[in-house]
């Protein structure tokens, strides 16, 4: 995990490092600078923000079960409004089984879902190498990331070598510029989202920021979350009142931010991917890794989809010598196909029947 992170640092922090070199500063310490600024404005903000938000995480923890039982006379009046409006009988159906089930089904993967954080990706150890040696890594190669460049293009063979780093290039520029901006993207929406819900009034407003900020790198899910997380709080604290319309206007306007500005901007259309094919990255990074196969899903899928558009365009090129025109071009080639086709015979037969007239001449 620390050398992932340090790659992925050096890999983001090169250009900025780039920058510095063009000013005349040596790339070792152009790259101890970036590093330094880097890490020490990541704790800067962690130091400052963690008494906070450890006090309204731990009480988020607590508030969790009050919030799921408090949702249980909701849910039986919504099953019952369901149940006669489909004219169906549950007088003898043990509806509060079923509920006090599916309440403990939810605690039970929420707590799953806590351990397996905690195992993966917050132990002590974990932090402490990523704090410890996470910087080295990325100094490392932040230093020698020219070098070792260059070190893998010269292993590129002269046949077919410009197309490999054509490729490179363009998935470079694919997953550069949706991690950078959606970097930047989530960071905004993080902190919308927690200036608003604080000025909304509405509890643990600070964490909830962060957590949608965090969840807003992923597609689609990053919003329900944000939705869902917020009014689960809005309705323990106020109930189903007047009071959540502010909670929910502040959702509603950093989606309409994100979408109309924040990502055109920033991201455009980098990923190059169909909302589907987002989708079914998402889900699929979760069942092969995780929470970290979530967070790296769509990069993942936007290098790859760069592949696959260059084997399409080989196989198209291959296959496709020339253009077969229009579909009006077709027809009309095999309409005179036919009809050549039908004169053949005939000027084959006027010319058998000449022929036997001067041999009975």
């Amino acid at each position: 995990m620390p050398f992932m992170f340090g790659l992925a640092v050096a890999y983001f922090l090169d250009p900025v490092t780039d920058k510095l070199e063009e000013w005349r500063i040596p790339r070792a310490p152009a790259a101890g600078l970036v590093i330094c600024l880097f890490f020490t404005l990541i704790v800067g903000v962690f130091v400052a923000l963690w008494p906070i938000l450890k006090n309204q995480l731990g009480a988020i923890v607590e508030t969790l079960p009050r919030i799921l039982s408090g949702l249980r006379p909701w849910l039986e009046e919504s099953l019952k409004s369901f149940s006669d409006s489909m004219q169906l009988d549950l007088d003898g159906a043990d509806t509060d089984g079923m509920l006090s089930g599916l309440v403990q089904e939810g605690l039970t993967r929420l707590n799953a879902a806590a351990s397996g954080l905690l195992k993966s990706g917050l132990a002590v150890f974990n932090i402490l190498t990523l704090a410890l040696i996470s910087p080295v890594v990325a100094f490392y190669l932040l230093r020698d990331w020219d070098k070792l460049v260059a070190k893998v293009n010269s292993w590129l063979p002269s046949n077919g070598g410009a197309e490999i780093r054509d490729q490179a290039k363009q998935i470079d520029t694919a997953l550069a510029g949706f991690v950078r901006g959606q970097i930047i993207v989530c960071t905004v929406m993080g902190l919308i989202y927690a200036v608003g819900w604080s000025l909304a009034g509405l509890n643990f407003a600070l964490i909830l920021g962060v957590l949608a900020g965090i969840m807003a790198f992923v597609p689609f899910i990053g919003a329900i979350f944000a939705a869902v997380i917020a009014l689960l709080i809005g309705f323990e604290q106020w109930g189903f009142g007047i009071e959540l319309l502010p909670v929910v206007g502040v959702y509603v306007f950093v989606q309409i931010v994100e979408s109309a500005w924040l990502t055109p901007k920033l991201v455009g259309d980098r990923v190059g991917l169909h909302p589907v094919w987002v989708l079914f990255a998402v889900f699929a990074g979760s069942e092969v890794m995780g929470f970290v196969g979530i967070l790296i899903a769509v990069p993942a899928a936007a290098a790859l989809a760069v592949m696959v558009r260059f084997w399409i365009d080989q196989y198209l090129d291959h296959y496709q010598d020339k253009d077969p025109g229009t579909a009006d071009e077709i027809l009309t080639d095999q309409m005179d196909l036919a009809i050549k086709g039908e004169a053949e015979p005939d000027t084959k037969k006027d010319k058998g029947s000449a022929s036997s007239a001067a041999e009975t001449a």
